[in-house]
């Protein structure tokens, strides 16, 4: 099934449940019976007080998040590349300048010093805090470029091949939030190993999924939702991120040029991450909680837009007006005089 052949609209259920009871008060008011000219049999339910819940379930594909430009300080010559789907960690290379590795750490401040004995600030705390989950330790993790955290840089620098100088430079490392997937090569060996020389993203799993442009209460960052595996199992997701497609992008129809993109983050529990390849994702739309609910083929067309529902106690029936709530699984939610839990109504077979 397509993605576009799966997506659910808003109004569409209610208008089935107009067709629904207009055939539910058909049966109803020819007696209920079975009848030569087809009348549908009618049979009998109880209210119920539950939990009610309206989803959309679209297509979506698992895979990894946007990459973007990783951009190296290193002089010299490009002499060597992470391999491109491959995982760069805190200390690993992403690159080889003139052969002398270029790092990967952790933080959110690109170094845009060099740092030395005596400096000070928040780039010293972060090279400090990367050197201790490097296990290089015998300093004071502070905002102080010591004597101590010098020779734990000597250290680390001879465990690289690095020229040992207690010094760290921009053109020494790149800073990333976190691990990066190589995604691909941007430059090749041979050039200026300065400039953008490849892009990258985050190791996390995300789902993409085309959401319906009549749902916009889904395209919101923290929207839950809950993705089915291709082994079945279900996973936990909360939106991150919307993308539109681009304005007139080739293929696309008018209609599909609204409908938003949404990328889905998964908040895996399992031990193991999936592997890429189609999903379904679940948005929860709307949750009505310890609410009176019927089948819809309980409803009856009352009026000219009202409803109600037959209610039978014993040899005896009733109509009784009733407000509706959220429809969704093939229920509805009711309210009115007289409806109550367990009270019993008729349903159209």
């Amino acid at each position: 099934m397509s993605p576009r052949s799966r997506r659910v609209l808003f109004g569409v259920v209610a208008a089935a449940v107009v067709a629904a009871a207009a055939a539910m008060s058909a049966g109803v008011f020819s007696g209920g019976d079975d009848s030569p000219d087809g009348a549908p049999t009618v049979d009998t339910v109880q209210v119920t007080r539950s939990t009610i819940t309206a989803a959309t379930v679209v297509d979506g594909e698992i895979g990894f998040g946007r990459p973007s430009a990783v951009t190296s300080k290193a002089t010299g010559t490009l002499t060597w590349l992470a391999p491109v789907g491959s995982t760069v960690k805190r200390g690993q290379p992403l690159l080889r300048a003139d052969n002398n590795p270029v790092v990967l750490l952790y933080g959110g401040l690109p170094f845009y010093r060099v740092l030395a004995d005596g400096a000070e600030g928040p780039d010293v705390a972060q090279l400090e805090k990367n050197l201790t989950a490097l296990k290089y330790t015998g300093f004071e993790a502070d905002k102080t470029f010591s004597a101590s955290t010098a020779a734990a840089v000597k250290r680390w620098q001879r465990d690289l091949g690095l020229p040992i100088t207690g010094t760290v430079a921009p053109t020494d490392v790149i800073v990333a939030p976190g691990p990066l997937r190589v995604a691909t090569h941007t430059a090749r060996l041979g050039a200026p190993a300065a400039g953008d020389v490849l892009t990258a993203g985050p190791t996390t799993r995300v789902v993409t999924a085309q959401v319906p442009a009549t749902a916009p209460d889904l395209v919101k960052k923290g929207v839950k939702a809950t993705v089915t595996l291709p082994d079945g199992t279900p996973a936990e997701a909360t939106v991150v991120g919307v993308v539109a497609p681009a304005e007139g992008a080739p293929g696309q129809t008018p209609a599909e040029q609204g409908q938003p993109k949404v990328t889905v983050e998964l908040d895996l529990t399992a031990a193991t991450e999936p592997e890429p390849g189609p999903v379904s994702v679940r948005f929860v739309t709307a949750e009505h909680a310890n609410v009176l609910v019927v089948p819809i083929q309980a409803l009856l067309a009352v009026g000219e837009r009202g409803y109600g529902v037959e209610v039978r106690d014993g040899t005896t029936s009733r109509i009784v007006p009733v407000q509706t709530g959220l429809f969704a699984g093939g229920k509805v939610e009711i309210s009115g005089d007289g409806i109550a839990e367990g009270v019993t109504v008729g349903v159209a077979q």
